[in-house]
């Protein structure tokens, strides 16, 4: 072991021996021909590698690189050993050479592993005779596969051609590739007047916008890389108007890249359509059914409140006067009452009267307007609550010199006036009497508002306010409170276009803002 590591450091030394030339009887002739020899055999070894490589690198199959790789380190060391030997009759490097010799024997024994590993792979390698007699069975095979394509081919076609959908192959230069037979049906054109034709060329003949937009959808297809669908409708060639629906399909190629072809199918849906129209009809009237129904209700609901509410105040009011009347034994005053009883029973037969003619008008889809008075409509509350108002103290007054009467329905401003009145009385305040005041207003766009302001309890709009005007919504101990009467009345202003909102402080009072939204020519 300590000559083979005394060797290896010695590697590039000649010390212990003399050149090959003056080591024997050599002559010039016999020299210089063992030196040009190795050197010729070196450099056709050191040769082989490099075609071997290219030959390699050029072949795209690399089932024999092992094999191949092993002949050339083997080769490559033995033209090693010969530029070796050549060398030797200058420089004595035997150890060199010993060395480089040893390695050559190492790889030469595992190129002879390798391929004796190789060769029964190799043994069922095709030969070319081999070779040539699959070629030709594939080749019949492919004839017959072929034929059957044909037959298939042509089956698939009159598929094509007998389905009732116009298909198409349109490439992405725009150019028809394929049409089928179904283009008859809605353009008087043969199917091969198309084929070859660009879009443009072709589609010129017919609608414009239905043409462009056939055109930028087809665009658009080849771009994204997606189906594109649209529906469009035109007259056809027996001069019906025809419902369509144009579907794009981009056709996929093996490399997953952007396609070089569209298929597009153009389906009749005129039935499909003409079903969905009726639909949509149908539905537009139920909805239209389903509001009036709703509206009737709701103002039906809204007629069986002010019924109530209309009629309960007068006759409270006449009910009231009756007892007094009993009790009274003076003449002059039972007569007095006698009067009022009259006067409340006429205007009790009036409002009877008007809601009697508001229901007769139930079925019309608006509610007739009339000029009314202001103040009118609030005398003749302030009669029917006499009682109410002398029981509280209360003091009503009322300003409409700005705008005296306005075009609404009666039966409605009646029952505004008569909730915002009763509403004021009923939540007053227990530390002073009632003041009551309307105003009117007009701008000068004609448009009328009115407010009602009184003295009483008040509200807290922070706490309630989002819930004033809600139906069955209270905000006092008060054992008439039903949460109605807001309710309604702002139903009956925003059922005329108008709107109402309040200002309110606690124990200060309340002050109700009404815009009609109307005017009073």
């Amino acid at each position: 072991m300590d000559e083979i590591f005394e060797i290896i450091k010695n590697l590039f030394s000649s010390g212990g021996f003399m050149p090959r030339w003056i080591c024997g009887q050599w002559s010039e002739t016999l020299g210089w021909l063992y030196i040009i020899s190795n050197i010729a055999i070196g450099l056709a070894y050191l040769s082989i590698p490099i075609l071997l490589y290219k030959f390699i690198k050029k072949r795209k199959e690399r089932i024999f690189n092992r094999v191949f790789i092993c002949f050339m380190l083997f080769i490559f060391f033995c033209g090693t050993t010969h530029f070796v030997d050549a060398i030797i009759f200058w420089i004595p490097l035997y150890r060199l050479n010993a060395v480089i010799l040893s390695m050559t024997a190492l790889i030469s024994w595992i190129t002879i592993f390798v391929l004796y590993r190789f060769l029964p792979k190799a043994l069922q390698y095709r030969s070319p005779a081999d070779l040539q007699l699959i070629i030709e069975e594939q080749t019949k095979d492919l004839a017959i596969a072929y034929q059957k394509l044909s037959i298939s081919e042509n089956q698939f076609k009159t598929l094509v051609n007998s389905n009732p959908d116009i298909i198409t192959r349109i490439d992405k230069n725009l150019t028809y590739q394929f049409i089928n037979d179904s283009i008859r049906k809605v353009r008087n054109v043969e199917a091969e007047n198309i084929i070859g034709k660009n879009m443009r060329e072709v589609q010129g003949q017919g609608d414009n916008k239905i043409n462009e937009s056939f055109i930028r959808h087809v665009e658009s297809a080849f771009k994204t890389n997606k189906t594109e669908t649209f529906e469009f409708e035109t007259n056809t060639n027996i001069n019906q108007h025809n419902y369509f629906q144009l579907s794009i399909i981009p056709l996929e190629n093996q490399a997953d890249e952007m396609p070089e072809d569209v298929l597009t199918i153009t389906r009749d849906i005129t039935h499909q359509k003409l079903y969905e129209l009726e639909l949509k009809r149908n539905i537009d009237n139920l909805e239209l059914l389903a509001d009036r129904i709703e509206k009737k209700r709701e103002i039906l609901e809204s007629f069986t409140y002010i019924v109530s509410h209309n009629l309960r105040s007068p006759v409270a009011n006449m009910a009231a006067l009756l007892n007094l009347l009993k009790e009274e034994t003076d003449d002059d005053m039972r007569n007095m009452f006698i009067q009022k009883i009259d006067i409340a029973f006429e205007n009790l037969s009036t409002t009877v009267t008007d809601l009697t003619n508001a229901v007769r008008i139930r079925q019309d889809t608006e509610i007739p307007k009339e000029e009314l008075f202001f103040q009118d409509i609030v005398s003749r509350h302030i009669i029917n609550l006499e009682m109410q108002i002398k029981e509280t103290a209360s003091t009503i007054a009322y300003d409409f010199n700005a705008c005296e009467k306005i075009n609404y329905p009666k039966v409605y401003l009646e029952s505004i006036f008569l909730n915002l009145l009763t509403n004021a009385i009923k939540y007053r305040s227990p530390k002073r009497a009632p003041q009551i005041i309307f105003k009117s207003y007009i701008d000068k766009d004609g448009m009328i508002s009115l407010t009602c302001e009184d003295n009483g309890t008040g509200i807290n709009l922070q706490k309630h306010g989002a819930k004033l005007f809600g139906l069955n919504k209270t905000f006092h101990e008060h054992p008439d409170a039903k949460g109605t009467g807001l309710f309604i009345t702002k139903n009956q202003i925003e059922t005329m276009g108008g709107t109402i909102f309040a200002e309110s402080e606690v124990d200060k009072g309340t002050k109700f803002i009404i815009y009609f939204n109307v005017n009073n020519s």
